[in-house]
């Protein structure tokens, strides 16, 4: 849902990219899962899991305040890495 949210508009995505500037040497956005690709969760997950501080931060923008509850806690990403 994230990803949908980040990609959903030019300004959002240029937010994303943004927050990734100081850190990341390539900026890049989430991937959505493709029902037809067998592997497209597997590289969903490696990508959030990538982009797990970059997403914090978008979301620490108050105009974003209402999608916090959506981010991954602690315990599901753990979950995630067990997965990868």
């Amino acid at each position: 849902m994230l990803a949908v949210l980040i990609t959903l508009t030019l300004g959002r995505r240029n937010e994303f990219i943004d927050c990734q500037k100081a850190k990341a040497r390539i900026a890049v956005l989430p991937i959505m899962n493709v029902k037809t690709r067998w592997n497209s969760t597997v590289e969903l997950l490696e990508r959030a899991f990538r982009l797990r501080e970059f997403t914090r931060e978008w979301l620490q923008n108050p105009k974003y305040a209402e999608y916090r509850p959506l981010f991954t806690t602690q315990d599901e990403w753990t979950i995630v890495k067990y997965v990868m």
